[in-house]
Order: C-alpha cells, then sequence, then structure tokens
C-alpha cells in the first residue's frame, strides 16, 4: 500500500513526536543503555571566575496592588494560557500574578484579561511533550490547540541542553517556525539550587575525587556542581556506567526529588572501573555520597537522612541562574497580544512579591495549592523563598532555600535592555554561552552543540511590556543592581583566581585579535557573578623595569577598558581595579623564550 502524501506527512510528524518523546526520556537513558558502550574519559570541566559579592540592593517603587482572591475570574472569552512549571521558588512573583492555578478575581492576571492555568510539573521529558502537542496542534491547523501548554519553566543555564534536544525534533518535524524560544523570567535561584555533600568537600574540594554523586545531568542543579569542579580542577567523569576513583561519578536520576531520595534511601549500585577513559577489569559497589538538587528536595535530604551540607550553591553564584519562561515562537507571534499581557502580570507581580510581604505570604499560599507538596504549607515555601539554616537530621547546621522575584527591570537587565546594556553582552547571552560550552565539553556526541541563543530568545515581548508600562506612568520598581566603592585594596575573600594569556601587540598595550577573542572569553564568565575583578598586569624582564611597570599597567587597564566598554551594567565604576606588577612576580624562569611568554600574562582574582 502506498501512503497518500498526507498520510506520509502524519506518519513523519508522528515519527517526530516519538524521537522527541525518546529524546527527552531518554538524554538519561540513552547515556545508560547506548551511549554508556564507548567509556568516555573523565575531563575537567572548563574553569568559571567568580561567585557573587551579595552586595546587590532591592530598590522599591511599585505600591500594594491588593491581594486576589480566591475565587477564578470568569474573562469571558479571553484566551487561555496552559503552563507547566516544575515546583521552585523563584516563580514566586509569577504564581502571585495569578491568584491561583486558575486566575483569580482581582489578580494581576485578571486585569490583563488574559485566564492562565497553572500546573505542576517536575519531569521535563513531559515538559518537552507538552510544548511538542502544542507545535503539533498548530502544524494540524489549530489556531488555539485543545492539547499541549503554551508555556514551561525552567533554570537558564539548563536552556541550552533543553533547547538543543527539543527544538532539532520540533524544526525537523513541524519547521523552524515551530521552534521553542524564551521570551521572559519569573526570577533567580538565590541559594535553594545547590551542590550538598560532606563538609569535607567544601573544606577541601580535592577530596570529591571518587565520589558519587545524584542529581538531573545537564541541567542546572549539575552546572553548579560543573563549575565547582572546574574552579578546582577536579575531573567529571561522564559515563553514567563507569566508576573512575579520580573523578566525581554521577548517577543520572528522573529529578532532583528523585536525587534526594535515593540519598535518604542509600541507593548503591555496581560500577565497572576505569582509569584514564579504559576499563581496569573491576568492579566496584558505589552509593551516593551527595547531590545536586534545590527546595523541596534539598529539605527532604536534611529532614530525612541529613549529614550533607551546602558545598556550593546560587547563593555564591548569584547570577548563574536565571529562571526562564519558554513558549513555541508560531502561537507566540500569533498570540503576541496575549504573550505580552501575561508578562506584564508576572512582572507586575514579581514587583508585589519583592516590596510588600503581604503580597509573599499570598504567593507561598498560591505555591502550595498549584505544588501540593506533600508536608509542606504556605509558611514553608516563605521560609525556603527567604532561605534559612536549620538543623538537619543528624543536628548539623544546613543552609536551605533561597529564591528571588523578578520584576519588569530585572527582565529588562537580564536580558540586555536596560540602560548601559545590550542583548548582545546580555547576562543572559553569557550564561546560555558559558554553560552550553560546558554540556557539549563533556557529552560532544549526546550534546554536539547548543542552538545559537539568536535562534532561542525573542526580546520583543518584554520590549512591548517596557513601553507599555513606561506609557502607563505607573511606578514600577527598579532593577536588582550591584553597587562598588571605587578602591585601590585589594579583596579580602578571594573565591577565584586564574591566569588568562591575553595576548597584545609587541610591546604595547594594543590587543592582537586573538587578544579580542580571548577578552570576550573572560568577558562572559566575569557576567554571570558580580564580584570584585582585580586585574594583575605582569611582563617579562625584556627591557627597563619602569618600561615594564609602565607596559603591565597599560595591559590591565586595556583589560578593563574593554570590560566597562562591553557592558556599563555588568561592569560598573568601581568593580575592575588594576594592579601593575611589572616584571616583579614571574611564574617561569625569564632565561627561556617559553619562560618569558609564560611571564606575560593578565591574572584575574574574584573576591568581595
Amino acid at each position: 500500500m502506498k501512503l497518500t502524501s498526507t498520510g506520509q506527512k502524519t506518519v513523519r510528524v508522528l515519527g517526530g513526536l516519538a524521537v522527541i518523546l525518546v529524546v527527552g526520556l531518554g538524554l538519561r537513558y540513552a547515556a545508560m543503555n547506548g551511549y554508556g558502550r564507548e567509556i568516555l574519559g573523565s575531563v575537567v570541566p572548563d574553569k568559571i571566575e567568580g561567585l557573587d559579592a551579595g552586595s546587590d540592593a532591592l530598590v522599591g517603587g511599585a505600591e500594594f496592588a491588593g491581594l486576589p482572591s480566591d475565587k477564578p475570574a470568569a474573562l469571558p472569552g479571553a484566551p487561555e494560557v496552559r503552563i507547566n512549571f516544575w515546583a521552585w521558588n523563584s516563580q514566586m512573583g509569577c504564581l502571585y500574578s495569578n491568584g491561583g492555578p486558575v486566575t483569580t478575581e482581582g489578580s494581576l492576571m485578571e486585569k490583563q484579561g488574559v485566564k492562565v492555568k497553572i500546573a505542576r510539573q517536575d519531569d521535563n521529558s513531559q515538559l518537552m511533550a507538552g510544548l511538542t502537542a502544542l507545535a503539533k496542534g498548530l502544524h494540524d491547523g489549530q489556531a488555539q490547540p485543545r492539547d499541549g501548554i503554551h508555556f514551561i519553566g525552567i533554570m537558564g543555564d539548563g536552556a541550552g541542553a533543553f533547547l538543543a534536544a527539543l527544538n532539532s525534533q520540533l524544526i525537523d518535524s513541524f519547521g523552524p517556525e515551530y521552534r521553542a524560544e524564551i521570551v521572559g523570567s519569573c526570577g533567580y535561584s538565590r541559594g535553594e539550587d545547590k551542590l550538598m555533600g560532606p563538609k569535607a568537600w567544601r573544606d577541601n574540594p580535592q577530596t570529591m575525587r571518587g565520589a558519587v554523586v545524584a542529581g538531573v545531568l545537564r541541567d542546572g542543579d549539575w552546572n553548579i556542581a560543573q563549575r565547582f569542579m572546574g574552579d578546582n580542577a577536579i575531573p567529571n567523569n561522564p559515563d553514567e556506567t563507569t566508576y573512575d576513583p579520580q573523578a566525581v561519578n554521577w548517577i543520572n536520576t528522573s529529578s532532583y526529588v528523585d536525587a534526594a531520595e535515593k540519598y535518604v534511601s542509600g541507593y548503591c549500585e555496581d560500577r565497572k572501573v576505569v582509569q584514564n577513559g579504559k576499563l581496569t577489569g573491576d568492579t566496584k559497589r558505589v552509593c551516593v555520597d551527595g547531590i545536586v538538587t534545590w527546595t523541596p528536595a534539598d529539605v527532604t535530604a536534611a529532614q530525612g537522612r541529613g549529614g550533607l551540607v551546602s558545598v556550593v550553591s546560587t547563593k555564591e553564584y548569584s547570577s548563574q541562574m536565571p529562571h526562564v519562561i519558554i513558549g513555541i515562537r508560531k502561537w507566540n507571534q500569533q498570540n503576541r497580544e496575549t504573550v505580552v499581557k501575561m508578562l506584564s502580570a508576572f512582572m507586575a507581580g514579581g514587583d508585589q512579591v519583592l516590596q510588600h510581604p503581604r503580597a509573599l505570604r499570598r504567593a507561598a499560599e498560591i505555591s502550595q495549592e498549584i505544588y501540593q507538596e506533600k508536608g509542606a504549607d504556605a509558611a514553608y515555601w516563605e521560609k525556603y523563598y527567604r532561605g534559612v539554616i536549620e538543623p538537619d537530621k543528624t543536628g548539623q547546621p544546613v543552609e536551605l532555600g533561597g529564591s528571588k522575584a523578578n520584576n519588569l527591570a530585572d527582565n529588562l537587565l537580564l536580558f540586555g535592555l536596560a540602560p548601559g546594556s545590550s542583548p548582545e553582552t546580555s547576562r543572559f547571552r553569557a550564561t546560555y554561552t558559558v554553560f552550553g560550552k560546558i554540556v557539549t565539553q563533556q557529552y560532544p556526541k549526546l550534546v554536539p552543540s547548543v542552538p545559537p541563543v539568536d535562534s532561542i530568545l525573542d526580546v520583543s515581548y518584554l520590549r512591548l511590556a517596557s513601553e507599555r508600562a513606561g506609557a502607563s506612568g505607573e511606578a514600577v520598581g527598579k532593577a536588582e543592581t550591584p553597587t562598588f566603592t571605587p578602591t585601590n585594596e585589594k579583596v579580602t575573600r578571594v573565591v577565584g583566581r586564574r591566569d588568562y594569556k591575553i595576548t597584545f601587540q609587541t610591546g604595547s598595550a594594543e590587543l592582537s585579535p586573538e587578544g579580542e577573542r580571548q577578552l570576550q572569553e573572560l568577558f562572559d564568565n566575569l557576567s554571570i557573578n558580580s564580584l570584585a575583578v582585580e586585574v594583575h598586569g605582569h611582563t617579562d624582564n625584556t627591557g627597563s623595569a619602569d618600561a615594564n611597570q609602565q607596559l603591565s599597567e597599560d595591559r590591565a587597564m586595556a583589560v578593563k577598558k574593554y570590560l566597562e566598554g562591553r557592558s556599563a551594567s555588568t561592569f560598573p565604576q568601581g568593580r575592575v581595579r588594576v594592579f601593575a606588577h611589572g616584571a616583579t612576580e614571574p611564574v617561569e624562569s625569564n632565561r627561556t623564550e617559553a619562560g618569558r611568554s609564560a611571564n606575560r600574562r593578565v591574572e584575574v582574582v574574584i573576591g568581595n
């Protein structure tokens, strides 16, 4: 039997859907079954500079808008928008704007005339399937598809891997106009996403070698661990079927909750031992030593078993993990007005939660209504939104929770639309680029590339929401922005140190073409934190001491000028400090050309 053209198209679409589901379910499955047949060598993740100074200041401005009721709004004829969110406190402002699982009377969303239904979904494969079903409905000719979901929310630093898997199949099945794209952000994780492990890991990171960590691979929390390992030169074993005693090894879990449950239950499994990417012939029984996760699973691990501390989290890596809202480009473009109004309500909800405790308490009530977390209540969500230190089951103090809602100004700054920023130099672009590079470094076959940022980001909706907010004259909150006091003093707490071989034209402070590329990489790495930056210039011993002192200062100043020129909002006055050392601090002998080359360097120190 020969299929008609329509039949062939249907088969192709259904085949694409099946592949998407397999990809969504099976980034883990592929690694554990097919991908694991090839033994992968352990690799030290690229080092990323910096933590966060935690000195950001919130500036108010939005008046209290009144609490929403718990009665669903009628909104006859209003467009319906279905959203799936993970249980995550960074979405507090967005949830508040809706008033409940369905838009309620008196809510900010009702005032925008949009009917939103929000449900919890903690499985990336189901999030992908929901977006895919919506894209299929559109592709089949439904203006407002009955099936599927319009938007989801995930960690922005994990967006590269997520969209690489989803968009390749959406584009193959339906076409490029049906790809998924980011349109805004509900908030930031500020402590609740973390690497939890024995206290020894925090005191001496090298003790992580040989550890087994459970978590969702290639997502935002996995990124936190990768960043910590890169900063401390600890190899990562990307093969989830083997055990490398010199690297950090992983047990892939279906969710962040599953990671905590595996730790609490004392999960173990047998692994083949490898060294330098080759099987040794030995087998080892390994158990979960630590986890990457977030609230409420960090609370589950602490209360269910205990014995873990927050080794590092988004409290320190504060700019790493913005929440991102993702929808299907085709629907977004056909429903631009709805998208702008939804984002306007979300951003206003962020202002209310940031500035008015009454709004935060109501948002916590809404969180429990939507998340239905067993054993939790509104007080639970409010407490862990703020972040706490409390004893675990063993009596050991542990940091839990910590998030921040985003308002419109935060979104404009994040995506490069605020004064002094640009989309090309935005914090989101830097986060997406840096962590996209890490996942492709660690899994070059499974994730050979991530989509270009310009193909997965549309800031036009936020831009229009901003224009309307400006035209309305309503007071809105300002963005959270770091401030620095200009000083010649060095940082008192060094949290990152790295030499950069930034090349200049011979005998001058003019950057070479390669130096420009190296500075772009430095700019991206420094843009995802907001710590003070020290730039230390060094030369070899060629020439006079006075000339070398001046040259080292000129080159360090050239780096400072480049960073501040790329983004005044990310590198405000006082953040970058220059120190010139001439030839006084060589790292190699100046008797050889190789040594002199090593001594001509710029050292970057991050701290507060």
